[in-house]
């Protein structure tokens, strides 16, 4: 717990967090069944009000914990583990308490919070097994693809936003991104299958990423980076599939409409620096390659991708 409130910079800020710790009594390091039983028994003996924020704070700093540890001291390893516990706990609560109003068990057991945690778990899981790749890995690539597709479950059996309730930017941060980030995650998935399988099987999977890709740049709003991002390694995956050439060069169509506008606000990113532009461009090259030589008769739409 030491390097957890060391690694919070702001004094303001670590002395609020340690105030709320001490004085909510949270569980800052007790297991997941000692919560449960000790919740429901502080909820027998106190009421809501003793237990809604000792939850609240117990969840949020295992969140933060494992966002500040994976990025200082253990790796994604660590925030795995961290969200996993939040997102466990989570669960629990949602369906021990599922006929207590949100104002009375509190807002971590809404849907959106609960979305946020996940997606924020996804993405940590895939640096995970980046670190340990492999059909073997400490971090099994199947998990990243059941984790995604549960996270699309729910979110097409939850009660739908209303029109006129949540403003648009509410709606694209707790229903929109986490399905792309999902649909990514799949696509991920699929193209490490393919790394590990012949070459029929591999062509299979490269198609299914491509898909998965692609599902999750329509997600995106035409100059967000990730809609271009995902554009882009949808294409990756169908040079790999070996797709016919006029289906890759539809998609690149789109991508050349999308860089422009991406470009006019994700110039400089995270993204950026690791590489995007000159994998974009890459892909752009190929598509006006193979366009090239339709034209001049000696390709026609119909023939496979090569690169």
């Amino acid at each position: 717990m030491t390097l957890f409130w060391h690694c919070v910079k702001n004094h303001t800020d670590r002395a609020l967090a340690l105030f709320e710790v001490k004085v909510h009594k949270s569980w800052s390091s007790d297991g997941l069944e000692t919560i449960k039983e000790q919740s429901q028994k502080r909820l027998k003996e106190k009421g809501w009000d003793d237990v809604r924020p000792a939850l609240s704070v117990t969840v949020r700093a295992w969140i933060m914990k494992g966002m500040l540890e994976s990025s200082l001291k253990d790796g994604p390893q660590a925030g795995v583990h961290f969200l996993k516990r939040a997102i466990e706990l989570l669960e629990w609560g949602r369906s021990v308490w599922k006929n207590v109003a949100d104002k009375d068990r509190g807002t971590i057991f809404q849907d959106t919070f609960l979305r946020s945690v996940r997606t924020l778990h996804l993405n940590m899981y895939m640096d995970a097994y980046t670190t340990d790749p492999g059909l073997n890995s400490k971090f099994p690539i199947e998990h990243l693809k059941e984790d995604a597709e549960d996270l699309l479950r729910e979110m097409s059996t939850a009660k739908s936003l209303g029109k006129g309730e949540v403003d648009p930017g509410f709606a694209s941060s707790f229903c929109i991104y986490p399905a792309g980030t999902a649909h990514a995650m799949i696509g991920f998935y699929h193209t490490q299958i393919a790394r590990y399988s012949d070459d029929l099987l591999a062509c299979i999977s490269f198609a299914k990423g491509a898909k998965a890709y692609m599902r999750a740049a329509e997600a995106y709003p035409e100059d967000d980076e990730y809609r271009a991002w995902y554009l882009s390694r949808a294409m990756t995956c169908m040079r790999n599939a070996r797709v016919p050439i006029g289906d890759f060069n539809k998609v690149a169509i789109d991508l050349r409409k999308t860089v422009p506008k991406m470009m006019k606000i994700w110039a400089a990113s995270a993204l950026q620096h690791s590489g995007r532009d000159d994998k974009i461009q890459a892909n752009l090259r190929i598509a006006d390659d193979l366009m090239k030589l339709v034209a001049k008769g000696e390709l026609t739409l119909e023939d496979p991708v090569f690169s």
